[in-house]
């Protein structure tokens, strides 16, 4: 993937705030987030397009990020997946990364984050 690239970003999220800025903060570095509100929703738009990356709560009613994250991976769609948690303990963050998370972000996150980890996506080798 070249350096200039804009990327497709999955957000996944119950939280309508966290949706919103979190989209703002991807478009105002020059991607574009497509939102989404929840577990299966988040399922069946990743089963019908093509993502560069996903950003995903942990906690969610119905489907939760985890179980999400370890469907995409049994599926082996292959794009790096952030897991999200507002209530983030160490061991979620061990079990998020075990379970194939490209990164695990703690709520309340920064612009300067935000930018950091697609900066990584963006210099990643592509998923074999």
């Amino acid at each position: 993937m070249k350096q200039t690239d804009s990327l497709q970003i999955l957000v996944v999220d119950d939280e309508s705030i966290v949706r919103l800025t979190l989209a703002a903060m991807i478009d105002n570095i020059g991607h574009s987030a497509i939102c989404v509100n929840d577990g299966l929703a988040g399922k069946q738009t990743l089963n019908n397009n093509k993502y560069d990356a996903a950003f995903i709560d942990m906690r969610m009613p119905g489907l939760d990020g985890m179980n999400l994250l370890k469907w995409s991976r049994q599926k082996r769609l292959g794009l790096p997946i952030v897991i999200m948690s507002g209530h983030g303990t160490e061991a979620s963050r061990d079990e998020a990364m075990q379970s194939g998370a490209f990164a695990f972000l703690t709520k309340p996150f920064s612009l300067a984050g935000i930018k950091g980890l697609i900066d990584k996506i963006k210099a990643s080798p592509p998923p074999t």
